[in-house]
C-alpha cells in the first residue's frame, strides 16, 4: 500500500496511540456495539413516498428501522438520486418506481451482513476489473493473507470485569477474516458498487480490480486499487480492526457507511442467541460422554474466503514465527504509546517547575 492510499489511516492510528484508555474492544467490534450507520439522503419528487410507488420502500425503512433523509427535488423534473452521508456524493440517479428498494437492499449486502452477525471481525470485499489475469492475481494475494492472519493475529485480552471494556448483544468475541468477490458488472451491485467506493469513486472507472474492507455495520475502512494494496497494507488495515479501540468517536475514525435495511439492533440480540444456543447444545454434547471438539464451541476459526488454486502461503517456518511475534505485539501498541505521551508530560512537568524555581533561587 502507497504512503497516499494509507495517508487518511494516519490520524486513526495517532489517536488510537496518543489517547489513554482502559478499553480493549476490538475496533471492529466496538463499531459494531455502538456505531449506528449515517443516514443517506434520497432526493425525491414532492409526495413520492407517500404515494404508489412509494410504498414498497416505506414498507422497508419501517420493517427495518432503517433511517432515510427524504428530501424533495430542488428543480421539477429532475432526475431523483441516492447521495451519501453529509456531503458526500450521489451513489444513484435516476427515476424512482417500485423498485427503489434495491437501492437500500441487495445480495452482497444481506450476505455481509450475515457474516458479520455470524462473527466474522470483516469481510474484505475484491471488485473484479474484468481482466482475469489481473483478478486472479489480485484473489490470490489476498486470500492467502487472510489466512496467514488467520493463523497469528490476535486481539487484544479482555477482563469481563472491566465496565469500560464491556461487550454489546452480538456473537461471540473472535478473529475472523472473510473474503468475498464482486462482479463489476453485476446489474443487482450497481449501487452497493458505488458505496463501497465511496469518496475513491474514480476507482469503478480505473481498468483494475480494487479491494475494500468493511466492519461494524457495515462500516467501509477503505478501498484501494490493486496497485496500491499489497500484504503490508492488508496486514496494517486488518490489525488496526482487531486493535483496541481507544478513539471511540466515530467521526474521527476513518470511513463511511453502507445503505443497509436492517434492525441492526433486533439482529445483533437474535445473532448472540443464536450464539449461544451452539454453545450450549456443544456442551451438552460434551457432557454426553463424547469430548465435545474445541472448533464446536465456536464458528470455526479458519477465514470464509474464496479459494482458488495457486495461491500462495508465506511457507518459510522462521519468517511465520518472526510473523506471530510482530502481529501478536500490536495488540500492546495503544498502551505502550499512551505511556510514552504521559511519560513525556510528566518530564514536561518537571521541567517547567524547574524553571519556575529558578528565579526564586537567584
Amino acid at each position: 500500500m502507497t504512503n497516499r492510499s494509507l495517508a487518511f489511516l494516519l490520524p486513526a492510528f495517532v489517536l488510537a496511540g496518543g489517547i489513554a484508555s482502559a478499553c480493549t474492544v476490538p475496533v471492529f467490534r466496538y463499531a459494531l456495539d455502538r456505531w449506528p450507520a449515517d443516514p443517506y439522503r434520497l432526493e425525491a419528487p414532492a409526495g413520492w413516498m407517500e404515494g404508489k410507488s412509494g410504498a414498497g420502500l416505506r414498507k422497508l425503512l419501517d420493517e427495518n428501522q432503517t433511517e432515510l433523509e427524504v428530501l424533495p427535488l430542488a428543480e421539477a423534473g429532475a432526475s431523483a438520486r441516492l447521495l451519501m452521508p453529509e456531503e458526500g456524493p450521489a451513489v444513484w440517479s435516476g427515476t424512482l418506481d417500485e423498485s427503489a428498494t434495491a437501492l437500500l437492499d441487495s445480495p452482497v449486502r444481506r450476505e455481509l451482513v450475515r457474516r458479520i452477525l455470524t462473527g466474522e471481525s470483516m469481510v474484505w470485499v475484491m471488485v473484479t476489473s474484468g481482466d482475469d489475469r489481473a483478478d486472479r492475481k489480485f484473489e490470490g494475494i489476498i486470500n492467502a493473507r487472510l489466512e496467514y492472519l488467520q493463523r497469528v493475529a490476535a486481539i487484544p485480552e479482555q477482563d469481563p470485569t472491566d465496565p469500560e471494556s464491556t461487550l454489546g448483544p452480538g456473537p461471540g468475541l473472535r478473529v475472523g477474516f472473510s473474503f468475498l468477490k464482486v462482479n463489476r458488472d453485476d446489474p443487482e451491485e450497481q449501487v452497493f458498487l458505488r458505496m463501497l467506493a465511496g469518496p475513491q469513486g474514480e476507482l469503478l472507472e480505473k481498468e483494475e480490480p480494487f479491494g475494500g474492507v468493511v466492519f461494524g455495520r457495515g462500516r467501509v475502512l477503505g478501498a484501494w486499487p490493486a496497485s496500491e494494496l499489497n500484504e503490508e497494507g492488508i496486514d496494517e488495515v486488518s490489525l488496526f480492526l482487531l486493535g483496541a479501540c481507544s478513539c471511540r468517536v466515530k467521526f474521527q475514525n476513518p470511513g463511511w457507511d453502507l445503505a443497509i435495511a436492517l434492525d441492526w439492533d433486533e439482529a445483533l440480540l437474535a445473532a448472540q442467541m443464536e450464539w449461544e444456543k451452539h454453545a450450549e447444545e456443544s456442551s451438552e454434547e460434551g457432557e454426553g460422554g463424547k469430548a465435545a471438539p474445541v472448533e464446536d464451541k465456536e464458528p470455526q476459526s479458519h477465514p470464509e474466503v474464496v479459494r482458488i488454486e495457486g495461491g500462495e502461503i508465506p511457507a518459510n517456518a522462521d519468517a511465520d514465527r518472526e510473523g506471530k511475534k510482530r502481529l501478536k505485539a500490536h495488540s500492546a501498541v495503544g498502551p505502550v504509546i499512551s505511556a510514552l505521551v504521559a511519560l513525556t508530560g510528566g518530564l514536561a512537568l518537571c521541567c517547567l517547575l524547574v524553571r519556575r524555581a529558578e528565579p526564586k533561587e537567584s
